[in-house]
């Protein structure tokens, strides 16, 4: 028979796992003195006992004096559920918190001149940043040379998933694939994307993206990089290098 009472579920509930096991030892008896949970836990007593102070200060256990010791018992576990309340309240401040923060860092950056004109992301998490930023924009652009190594690093469902967001803003896009991605690039082949391949000996790790105004440049290692360069004639410059290929791709 299965149980949701476990220490896991207890975690998702706000429980730590010490403080999980304390109090699942304590439910298994009942009411019980920390000696009783000590043999049963094989915690130290120094554990036991800060445990049990967090999980009174938590609601969920309560202590009667028998004698000259303290016996524990189970509080009400209704206390469970005031807990995910509690941090549902301070998830919806934050959240709230992180929204005027953002849009108070977005008005910020409009009043500062941008002088840099490149800029480098790392990591998955930097490629996710640049990607978001094309469908934010919603205009056409064109890439050259990317590698099986994009779908390896960043994942099949990465790229499927942002195709879909990619279509669905109409965004059109020309692809020049290493033919290795042959296979996999057939398979995003619609009215909003064309794609070409290179020659089988060529196989470079990294990829070019030309946007109107900016070029990218990836490098797929296994921290991929991104150098993103916002320059104009450096967009124009490579567009021409793009369409010589284009024509020259199969």
């Amino acid at each position: 028979m299965t149980t949701m009472l476990n220490v896991g579920n207890l975690i998702k509930l706000g429980l730590n796992q010490n403080e999980a096991k304390v109090y699942l030892s304590l439910i298994k008896f009942g009411k019980a003195d920390a000696h009783e949970l000590i043999k049963d836990t094989k915690f130290h007593k120094n554990i036991v006992y800060d445990n049990l102070d967090k999980l009174i200060n938590k609601g969920l256990v309560s202590y009667i004096v028998e004698g000259k010791k303290r016996v524990f018992v189970v509080s009400s576990p209704e206390m469970l559920i005031e807990l995910v309340d509690k941090d549902l309240e301070e998830l919806k401040e934050k959240k709230g918190a992180a929204f005027k923060i953002v849009q108070e860092i977005k008005n910020r950056i409009k009043l500062v001149p941008h002088r840099q004109e490149s800029y480098i992301f790392r990591g998955q998490m930097g490629i996710r940043a640049y990607h978001n930023e094309i469908i934010k924009e919603s205009r056409p652009y064109s890439i050259f040379g990317a590698p099986k190594q994009s779908v390896e690093i960043m994942g099949e469902h990465f790229w499927e998933n942002f195709e879909a967001k990619r279509a669905e803003k109409k965004i059109k896009v020309r692809m020049i694939f290493n033919s290795s991605l042959k296979e996999f690039g057939d398979k995003l082949k619609n009215k909003h994307t064309k794609i070409r391949y290179f020659n089988k000996d060529f196989e470079a790790l990294t990829q070019t993206d030309v946007h109107e105004k900016k070029v990218a440049i990836i490098v797929w290692t296994e921290e991929p990089i991104l150098f993103l360069i916002e320059d104009k004639e450096v967009a124009n410059s490579y567009r021409k290098y793009f369409e010589k290929m284009w024509r020259e791709a199969k």
